[in-house]
């Protein structure tokens, strides 16, 4: 069977069983959208935090004995929408376009604009404690999650030219300025995770903004939005460590927390992404950290048949958000190198052969000896759609 028969058997097998589900799906985090787990719990903080993480290193699915029931995750029909505006545009099948909008409408119908009063979106369907204990709910907003219904709304304006999505995508730049710009104490302009983030800076956040800025430029004329996306790839310049990293978040108290997984490549993405938008004086400095950047990413996160590391230098367990993630990265990065492009298809062979399951989705982790292959919508379905979307609109 050739690669290309294999991606394409593999993409629609996947769009198959996503169709099938609906959308609706589990999440490796969604312990506390079970009635039965928060009434075990009683607001305690650490048992929430316990559960949380036992349900999601459990390679048994537990959820419908607990009453954890599927859910339709924001973030991962932002993913969808991305992807299938690139599967149109690649094939012209309606179907596609039609998929696109359907989910657009889902984006629109689930903003928080309401409560506060700019168009934002929160990642969770459910209650999520974090190890440091914060919580995350959904009337959270994060940018992560506005970041990516931005980018997918940019491109939904791009294939329907409706006035009322580029309202929209301006209206959650608005929100990123007014709930979620801070200065370091440096004087580095970043942004914070959600609104409720005062403790801490976590890094990608500032990349995933930063690249949904890059898609909201060439739609508005706006010198201020370029300068707050110059002042956000400062940032990231200035927070990568010598080797080439960077960490995943700082606290106030100065704590660092190294997290070396796939938040690399949405960091490296970032910076691909502003590079057009950068003066020619700051392109040189740009240039330089990616490429780092990318040294880092391919010789340490990545062995050569295309497998990641867990977290480095942590090799298991394999990730299928890790996979994905490598194969989008060195795809973009295919702008500068075509062998980037050749090294995103074996990461997409490998894990094709070694994590998609008959039915179409992908298992969420591999172990040395077990596999966790329990059907994870965003985590899995979404992020390999988004992959292989992204790999085939570079190969074209």
């Amino acid at each position: 069977m050739s690669f290309d028969v294999l991606v394409d058997n593999s993409i629609k097998s996947l769009y198959e069983w996503v169709k099938s589900e609906e959308y609706y799906g589990w999440d490796p985090y969604d312990a506390l959208n079970s009635e039965m787990i928060n009434k075990f719990c009683s607001d305690s903080q650490l048992l929430e935090i316990l559960i949380t993480q036992l349900n999601k290193y459990s390679i048994l699915n537990i959820r419908p004995i607990i009453g954890i029931e599927k859910g339709l995750d924001i973030k991962g029909i932002s993913l969808f929408a991305q992807s299938f505006s690139k599967i149109y545009t690649l094939t012209n099948d309606q179907r596609y376009k039609s998929d696109l909008f359907e989910c657009t409408n889902i984006l629109k119908n689930k903003s928080l604009k309401q409560k506060y009063d700019f168009d934002c979106w929160a990642g969770h369907y459910f209650n999520y404690r974090s190890f440091d204990g914060s919580i995350l709910t959904p009337d959270i907003p994060d940018v992560i999650t506005t970041s990516n219904v931005i980018k997918a709304m940019a491109d939904s304006y791009l294939i329907f030219k409706d006035d009322e999505l580029k309202e929209i995508v301006k209206s959650a730049y608005d929100f990123f300025i007014r709930y979620l710009l801070e200065k370091t104490d440096e004087g580095l302009y970043y942004l914070k995770y959600n609104t409720l983030s005062e403790n801490k800076i976590v890094i990608n956040a500032s990349a995933e903004g930063l690249s949904a800025i890059c898609r909201l430029m060439p739609l508005f004329d706006d010198n201020e939005m370029k300068r707050i996306a110059f002042k956000l790839s400062e940032f990231l310049i200035c927070t990568q460590d010598s080797d080439g990293c960077w960490i995943y978040s700082k606290y106030k108290s100065g704590k660092v927390r190294r997290q070396t997984d796939f938040h690399q490549g949405f960091i490296i993405d970032s910076l691909v992404e502003y590079l057009p938008f950068a003066e020619p004086k700051k392109q040189d400095q740009l240039i330089e950290s990616i490429k780092l950047g990318v040294s880092f990413y391919r010789r340490k996160q990545f062995l050569d048949n295309g497998r990641c590391y867990y977290r480095y230098p942590k090799l298991y367990p394999i990730d299928i958000h890790n996979q994905a993630q490598g194969v989008i990265t060195f795809s973009k990065l295919s702008a500068f190198d075509v062998e980037f492009l050749e090294f995103a298809k074996q990461i997409l062979e490998w894990t094709i052969f070694n994590m998609q399951d008959n039915s179409g989705y992908f298992f969420y982790q591999k172990n040395r000896i077990l596999t966790n292959k329990i059907p994870y919508m965003r985590w899995g379905a979404a992020w390999m759609m988004l992959a292989m979307a992204t790999y085939l609109e570079k190969w074209e």
